[in-house]
């Protein structure tokens, strides 16, 4: 079910109150003008009762007098015996409409008399229906004037407030900080509620995320000695004569040795960028050297998988932090590595982009959707074909590629590779002369 703006809702109820209010003004109006009309027939009719028994003191008396009225709109008759009505009734005739009244006459003589005086309130009838109809208009035009201030009144007193309060809220950080606080003073009355609310979550998510951030920023660094030790170890012991019924056994503690310690520093550099301390060097980059140093730390250990694109030489030169932009490529290789089907290779090229030196890797696998090329960069993040692979992940790796490539003044993309895969592309800004602008 779909809720409607709180806006509209306000105008539409507040329009609707407004009707209520007219309807019930011009039905009482109707009413008043009804009562008005009766009461002055009767007091018509009182007029005439006291004045014809004061001027006639017998019955034959009084029907001259009834006959010589003049007022065009009353008729007078007397009834055969005293019964009577008092109250006065409406009498529909044609496109008249007549009060019926009947009035005793208490004569000097002692007899008695009714006298039945008929008024035609026509007239009237059609004054109050065409006052009816003025008002009717009136409260229509003076409805869509209501709209049209509500609608100010509402943008002005709801709608503006809502929007400043937003940007205020979208303006925290994130990770939200103790300094991201909303002046509660400065909103009105009504959102200062929920300013004081949302700072008092700020507060506790900051405290949380700072306690969040000094435990993995401690455990890194306490975890780093022990697993330098263990890799260490299994390094020496594989190198003395006399183990090779334990070597195998050596060799996968000192690789899952090395896994760990690659975990533990991915987590300290997450820690730092929290914290504020991530900082890179920004040095010359040139696209074959380091596509050539990435080829020959990761070839022999890829079983020879990896293809290197040997027509590079040409391309400028971009600008980075060399060591950082191995550590990337050595993510994004083994990351393909894992998708791309045995024995399908991983190829690396590198080309430009605009103002940007692009380092490709593309692997042979079932590529990434295209609604969470975004999303696996985020910490702690996994793709479906991931989850459907069953491969081993942390879910930091391409989280930190992103922080790297960032905080180098680049980004990290994937794309549809050519015949099929996926293609990860790592950006970076091209060195551009003194006084040369960026094109466009």
């Amino acid at each position: 079910m779909r809720i409607s703006p709180l806006r509209l809702w306000l105008q539409s109820t507040s329009l609707l109150a407004v009707l209520a209010g007219y309807s019930l003004l011009l039905l009482l109006n109707q009413r008043i003008a009804a009562f008005d009309r009766t009461a002055a027939h009767r007091q018509t009719v009182e007029q005439l009762s006291t004045e014809l028994q004061r001027r006639a003191t017998t019955r034959a008396q009084l029907l001259p007098l009834l006959e010589a009225s003049l007022l065009t709109n009353l008729r007078l008759s007397l009834l055969p015996d005293a019964a009577y009505a008092a109250n006065a009734q409406p009498l529909q005739s044609g496109d008249q409409v007549w009060l019926l009244s009947w009035q005793p006459l208490q004569l000097a003589d002692g007899s008695r008399a009714g006298l039945l005086v008929e008024q035609d309130v026509s007239a009237s009838v059609r004054r109050e229906w065409f006052n009816f109809w003025l008002l009717v208009a009136a409260a229509g035009v003076s409805s869509l004037l209501t709209s049209a201030l509500l609608r100010l009144v509402l943008h002005r007193g709801l709608v503006q407030p809502l929007q400043e309060f937003t940007s205020q809220l979208s303006a925290t950080q994130a990770p939200p900080r103790v300094s991201d606080q909303i002046p509660v003073a400065e909103q009105p009355e009504e959102l200062q509620p929920i300013a004081l609310a949302f700072n008092d979550l700020q507060q506790r998510l900051s405290a949380s995320w700072q306690r969040q951030r000094t435990f993995v920023d401690g455990v890194a660094h306490e975890l780093r000695t022990p697993i330098t030790l263990i890799s260490g170890h299994a390094q020496r012991l594989l190198r003395q004569p006399g183990l090779e019924a334990t070597a195998p056994s050596l060799r996968l503690i000192q690789q899952e040795a090395m896994r760990m310690g690659s975990l533990m520093s991915d987590l300290l550099d997450l820690a730092r960028q929290d914290s504020g301390r991530f900082q890179l060097r920004r040095l010359p980059v040139v696209a074959d050297e380091a596509l050539v140093q990435a080829y020959e730390r990761l070839a022999q250990s890829s079983d020879w998988r990896l293809r290197l694109d040997t027509s590079v030489a040409e391309l400028p030169v971009a600008i980075g932090d060399p060591e950082r932009l191995q550590q990337c490529l050595a993510a994004l290789i083994e990351n393909a590595l894992h998708y791309s089907p045995t024995p399908l290779p991983v190829s690396l090229a590198a080309d430009q982009q605009g103002d940007s030196l692009v380092l490709h890797v593309r692997d042979q696998g079932p590529g990434v959707e295209p609604g969470e090329r975004d999303a696996i960069f985020g910490r702690f993040a996994r793709g479906s074909a991931a989850i459907v692979a069953n491969s081993r992940g942390s879910g930091i790796g391409l989280a930190v590629v992103r922080l790297l490539m960032e905080a180098m003044g680049g980004s990290v993309q994937v794309a549809d590779a050519p015949g099929g895969g996926a293609d990860f592309q790592l950006h970076l800004p091209l060195v551009r002369p003194l006084g040369v602008p960026p094109s466009a």
